[in-house]
């Protein structure tokens, strides 16, 4: 499936102004359109829609999810157009008949939009994908595509949305298989709530994908990779090595920056 085909229709822009919307550039302000779930937003880099209001508390970051529009969908989707082999040989070894698949801090939920655009009809059904993420367009968008291509392939399968709120983290029932955590805690205001969370609604021998990308600059607070998420990324990976085992991948003080898979023993 085109890469594009959904951005397109959800839009309403061509195969082009999709790529240059979603192209980073340094200094740029597109002129991002709007949809039936955003406004239109322009004439503003990244870092100005960071710096319309007060970031310092977790309602202004969550804020910022909404400030920008559509920034983030049209971003996330250029970007992992050029992944989609990575996303299939990750998961599609993974993930078993009848399977809860849970992708947290989703944004477009590229990787089980990878899957369900490449899974038979047999597998998909029975199987439960629960994606989580901020109020935000990019997770107005992951719905709707989901959704879509669940409709359009006949797929049984049961697409479980929930947001995060300053307030309070999702609850997806104990019975997890695979939590997907991609290029997402960076930008959590507390890494191990957020992990306590998951690992308490994960099955014995369940599958955990995780990144958690060490950005310089990240304790000087001044943007979406969060000095509070960086303080606490030691403790969080202590909290993982004392729940699972490593099946793939290098050790955090190894490969900071590299995803691993790891199986839930405890």
């Amino acid at each position: 499936m085109e890469w594009h085909r959904h951005l397109c229709e959800y839009y309403n822009v061509d195969p082009a102004a999709a790529l240059e919307l979603g192209t980073r550039a340094s200094g740029r302000k597109p002129s991002l359109p709007g949809s039936p779930t955003c406004h239109p937003v322009t004439g503003m880099t990244y870092e100005d829609i960071w710096d319309l209001s007060d970031r310092n508390t977790t309602e202004g970051v969550f804020q910022f999810y909404k400030d920008q529009g559509a920034w983030s969908t049209f971003r996330q989707c250029v970007r992992h157009k050029d992944f989609v082999e990575f996303h299939k040989s990750l998961l599609m070894p993974l993930v078993k008949k009848g399977s809860h698949i849970c992708e947290y801090g989703s944004g477009v939920a590229p990787f089980v939009t990878t899957f369900l655009n490449n899974v038979s009809k047999e597998d998909a059904a029975g199987m439960q994908i629960s994606i989580s993420d901020l109020p935000s367009e990019h997770f107005e968008f992951a719905k709707w595509r989901l959704q879509r291509i669940i409709e359009e392939k006949g797929f049984k399968t049961t697409l479980n949305p929930q947001e995060i709120t300053p307030t309070s983290l999702p609850k997806y029932g104990k019975g997890l298989d695979l939590v997907l955590l991609f290029e997402v805690m960076e930008h959590v205001p507390s890494p191990v709530q957020t992990i306590i969370n998951l690992i308490n609604q994960m099955l014995p021998n369940s599958l955990l994908i995780e990144n958690f990308i060490k950005h310089q600059g990240a304790l000087d607070d001044d943007g979406p990779d969060l000095k509070s998420a960086a303080l606490e990324r030691e403790k969080y990976y202590d909290i993982i090595s004392s729940c699972f085992k490593i099946l793939y991948g290098s050790e955090p003080s190894d490969g900071p920056n590299d995803t691993r898979v790891w199986t839930k023993v405890v």
